[in-house]
């Protein structure tokens, strides 16, 4: 004769076998109150099941299910606790994706122009910034207006007086340092304040161009570029900077490919400056290295000659989409300079030999760019990626990058 289990005593075996299970799990983090209650909860379960004491069960079954559930404090919170985990999970993933698949850069210099616009600093004699809304269509765009009056009156401090700061590479701003500890930003990059090859300058203007009172000093490069600010009195209502700050394009860099595939003569690329000792270089060997972006004009083996304002390879006109715009000086184009390495009558070839394997980079805007010409070729080992997509500012260059 068969005897089937009722259905109350079946649930109550699946209760004491969950109740189990949550002491097992969680005794290392529940409180020794709690867990000793619980304990004698499951206790009252067994003695209900023996006595097949259908009520005392179902009774039992509700106050463990709230015990259980209140004995842990951060419970009722799970959902925020899925909420950050979420997040930092999509960090990881974000660096991941930064570090081996695709990087942004933004473009500092000229040197790419128009391929690829640096940061462009002008100055005007008056304040031009248009309403707030007009300001945020011009922000898409590119461009901010820069107007700094100093908020307030004391001596710079003689050490760092002005330092640059961004987040991540972008978002970059300066700050004037006082020795009172007062600080004034100033968002724009410190090239655009205080190197006398841009507009926008810092400290007062007359006219057209900034007061040239303050006191030279000799860059890196040993050129008269840069002013020191260091001491400097500055007196309230005085006017800092002035202008419009067009931003430099910001690009996305292919990290992978060059991991299935050898670099392409034509393409803009990216590589760092490890390794490259010049002093047409212009990084401070306590820097390390940089993030230089050119146009990739010279693979291993390439022999290069430049006939102004045409880029010979191999013994004929470069015919890569790039390089043939250059040297047909299309637009603003103007061709390629004899400079340097590359001077006229001058040919150049690239090493194809295992471990030095030799890459010749070049700026398509020729004749105000540092490149292989000053600084020589760049070797395989530096070479990060090619340039895919201009993602900022909408507009002028947005686009896949040719």
């Amino acid at each position: 004769m068969f005897f089937l289990t009722p259905r109350y005593l079946k649930h109550a075996k699946l209760l004491h076998k969950g109740v189990t299970r949550f002491i097992n799990y969680k005794r290392d983090i529940l409180p020794q109150a709690k867990l000793d209650e619980i304990k004698a909860l499951r206790t009252s379960l067994e003695d209900a099941m023996r006595a097949k004491d259908k009520a005392r069960i179902a009774t039992l079954n509700d106050e463990i299910n709230k015990t259980c559930e209140k004995a842990l404090p951060h419970a009722e919170h799970s959902d925020i606790a899925e909420n950050v985990e979420v997040f930092f999970v999509a960090i990881v993933i974000a660096l991941g994706i930064r570090s081996y698949i695709a990087q942004p850069f933004k473009i500092p210099t000229g040197s790419m122009q128009p391929t690829l616009y640096g940061i462009v600093a002008n100055h005007t004699e008056a304040d031009v910034s248009p309403g707030f809304f007009e300001q945020c269509k011009d922000f898409v765009t590119g461009r901010s207006y820069i107007n700094v009056v100093a908020n307030h009156s004391g001596r710079l401090r003689r050490e760092e007086p002005l330092t640059e700061h961004g987040f991540m590479g972008f978002f970059t701003h300066c700050r004037l340092h006082f020795d009172d500890g007062h600080t004034i930003w100033i968002w724009a990059p410190m090239s655009q304040l205080t190197n006398v090859r841009y507009n926008l300058g810092l400290f007062e203007y007359t006219g057209a161009a900034p007061k040239m009172d303050l006191t030279h000093t000799p860059d890196s490069s040993g050129h008269n570029s840069v002013y020191s600010l260091s001491g400097r009195e500055i007196t309230k209502g005085q006017l800092l900077a002035l202008g419009t700050l067009d931003t430099g394009d910001h690009v996305l860099v292919n990290k992978f490919s060059y991991h299935f595939r050898s670099p392409v003569r034509g393409e803009v690329f990216v590589f760092t400056t490890q390794n490259i000792r010049s002093p047409y270089m212009n990084v401070p060997v306590e820097q390390g290295s940089q993030h230089y972006i050119k146009r990739l004009v010279g693979v291993p083996g390439d022999r290069l000659e430049v006939k102004s304002p045409v880029l010979w390879i191999n013994g004929n006109p470069a015919e890569e989409f790039g390089m043939k715009r250059v040297g047909a000086m299309e637009g603003p184009y103007k061709g390629y300079g004899n400079i340097g390495k590359l001077s006229e009558g001058m040919v150049r070839e690239l090493s194809a030999r295992d471990h030095d394997r030799e890459y010749w980079a070049m700026g398509d805007n020729s004749y105000n760019s540092s490149d292989s010409r000053y600084w020589g070729p760049v070797p395989e080992r530096n070479i990060v990626g090619p340039a895919l997509w201009c993602y900022f500012p909408l507009g002028r260059n947005w686009g896949a990058i040719r």
